[in-house]
């Protein structure tokens, strides 16, 4: 759904952010810092709210909030990767500028770099901006029996987890694919998917994290 230009490697993503929540990959490196207040320039609604997630506290780290005058609460940094959450009161489109990964070959799929090690629960983005990004280009290697693969529809504010299959070769949910910037919970080798977090708004734009529970995968 995003709009990408891709001229000698050098461009940028018109990114529809829609209402509510919206999980986010940066995959352009603008050379300025790939901060908030660098990758968020205009258009962003008052009270605004973004964080990114603790894989080793499984949980969601502090929300940074969007004032108009003031800017980013927390100037957090999105790179190459990495995804983050990020809660708006309404729809807005945010323009990432930058150059792709520097690494990337032209080649699809592509060897990325290691993005996480060992077992855990990530939220990961493609490295580079391309439609249908599958498991094998964002974590770099096919997936293994019980991982799994957590998508949120920013559109529907709907989610899907869909688990592999080794014995089977199948995903019990459709195959995990990825948008272009757009990030997503990668559970790898861990056995226990996480529930979705039930969140609430207080004031204008704050998102309250209300608990991250887990459940046994079927």
């Amino acid at each position: 759904m995003a709009q990408v230009y891709n001229p000698n490697i050098v461009g940028y993503i018109n990114q529809p952010i829609y209402a509510g929540n919206n999980f986010l990959a940066n995959q352009l490196d603008n050379g300025t810092g790939n901060t908030l207040s660098n990758l968020f320039q205009a258009g962003i609604p008052q009270g605004a709210t973004f964080t990114k997630w603790s894989s080793s506290q499984l949980q969601f780290l502090p929300f940074s909030t969007y004032d108009q005058s003031t800017g980013w609460s927390i100037n957090y940094d999105l790179t190459y990767g990495q995804g983050g959450l990020l809660h708006t009161p309404s729809t807005f489109t945010n323009t990432f500028v930058g150059s792709v990964w520097p690494g990337f070959n032209g080649q699809i799929p592509f060897n990325n770099p290691p993005l996480v090690s060992g077992n855990g629960v990530f939220l990961l983005s493609c490295y580079i901006p391309i439609a249908n990004a599958t498991f094998f280009d964002v974590v770099g290697r096919a997936p293994n029996n019980g991982d799994y693969v957590k998508t949120f529809n920013a559109l529907t504010q709907l989610e899907t987890i869909t688990t592999y299959n080794g014995n089977t070769d199948t995903w019990n949910h459709g195959v995990p694919l990825l948008a272009v910037g757009q990030s997503a919970f990668f559970g790898l080798g861990v056995g226990l998917a996480p529930e979705p977090a039930s969140t609430a708004l207080v004031g204008v734009g704050i998102l309250v994290l209300a608990g991250l529970r887990r459940q046994r995968r079927k």
